[in-house]
């Protein structure tokens, strides 16, 4: 495995990395694809659109974003009734003593218990992006890119259900390309020392070394061809009525902070764009340097339009390198602007991949990648 850019480095030491909770994995991911009952949601018909995304859980069946607790009270301290899947399908319970923060929900067999807003989608959106993946949750997908010169590799961790030695598998780029996980190996972080269990897909890499993660992909398990769009991702300078637009719009994300120190641009396909932001915030003895956030413009008939945003976050990259930066993406059901991102969460010591998808306005991570350190 040969070096990685180092570009968005310093010298100072090493801090405690923070990293936000794996998404765990389960079966009962799949369910999160269909209504109750054990049949699928029926598709749209023919032109018919793709859903709008949700503003709030409104729907009485929704899906899990990230596996976690359900809380005996609309609070992260109380303690936790029971551990519930990333896919999983629960009913939601009217109760306004959670305000807009916080869902009351039910699992299968009747336990109750509260559950972050944020960490759960209408089952009707989950659905609609069910369709657009060939039949396959949302939360199978991976990241894959170039692991050394010859090959390439889709992330693996052990219960990654579709990725296993001699199974089928989708890479989603300009077309969706059918690969093959030729073995099942592991790849060392040669900073860390940890093993990282990877599919070997039978694509040819290119002559640099890896790994690779700004030639990223999105990788889907075997299923139906899926018909999500690829969307170009690339550099971007905004006129300075979208700069303005920006500054704006970023303070409603983090009140009170002012203009952000700085930004980060990039083209989502032809009529949307990103930027990162940025703003200090130093705590050496957890190593954060700034407080970040993300906007996705679209162009509209009038003008730029906000569209969605990724909330603020505490980051270990140190202003001016952005803390996310998109590295793949994908629009479903026809949609202007991209539904899952792929984006390389770049933190003081090293970069991962992680995967994104639209709940509603704001962009929620359903997958953390592997750590490559230094």
């Amino acid at each position: 495995m040969g070096p990685q850019d180092r570009s968005h480095l310093t010298t100072r030491p090493p801090p405690p990395r923070i990293r936000p909770v794996r998404v765990v994995l389960s079966v009962l991911a799949v369910a999160g694809l269909w209504a109750c009952g054990g049949s699928p949601t029926p598709a749209p018909p023919p032109g018919e659109e793709a859903p709008a995304a949700v503003d709030s859980v409104s729907e009485e069946r929704v899906v899990v974003l990230r596996a976690g607790p359900l809380h005996l009270e609309p609070d992260e301290s109380s303690p936790g009734v029971t551990e519930v899947p990333a896919g999983g399908l629960l009913k939601a319970i009217p109760d306004s003593a959670g305000g807009e923060a916080w869902v009351r929900v039910a699992t299968w067999d009747d336990r109750r218990g509260w559950i972050p807003a944020e960490r759960l989608v209408p089952s009707r959106l989950w659905a609609h992006y069910g369709r657009a993946l060939g039949g396959v949750s949302p939360v199978f997908l991976r990241p894959a890119y170039p692991v050394d010169a010859r090959r390439w590799a889709v992330e693996a961790p052990v219960g990654s259900p579709g990725f296993t030695s001699a199974s089928t598998a989708w890479l989603l780029g300009d077309s969706a390309t059918a690969v093959r996980v030729a073995a099942i190996d592991s790849v060392e972080n040669v900073c860390g020392g940890e093993l990282h269990r990877v599919g070997i897909l039978d694509a040819r890499a290119a002559g640099r070394p890896g790994p690779l993660l700004d030639a990223g992909r999105i990788a889907a398990p075997s299923g139906s061809r899926p018909d999500a769009s690829w969307v170009a991702v690339g550099p971007f300078e905004p006129d300075a009525a979208l700069a303005s637009m920006a500054a704006a719009a970023a303070t409603d994300l983090v009140a009170g902070a002012g203009v952000p120190a700085s930004t980060d641009w990039a083209t989502l396909g032809p009529d949307a764009v990103w930027v990162a932001l940025a703003w200090p915030e130093e705590n050496e003895g957890l190593g954060i340097s700034q407080r970040a956030a993300a906007l996705v413009f679209r162009r509209a008939g009038s003008g730029w339009e906000r569209v969605s945003w990724i909330a603020p976050e505490p980051s270990t990259a140190v202003i001016p390198t952005a803390a996310w930066r998109p590295v793949a993406a994908l629009s479903t059901g026809g949609s202007e602007h991209p539904t899952i991102l792929l984006l390389e969460a770049r933190e003081y010591e090293g970069a991962h991949l992680d995967i994104w998808v639209e709940r509603g306005g704001g962009y929620q991570r359903i997958y953390e990648g592997y750590y490559w350190g230094c």
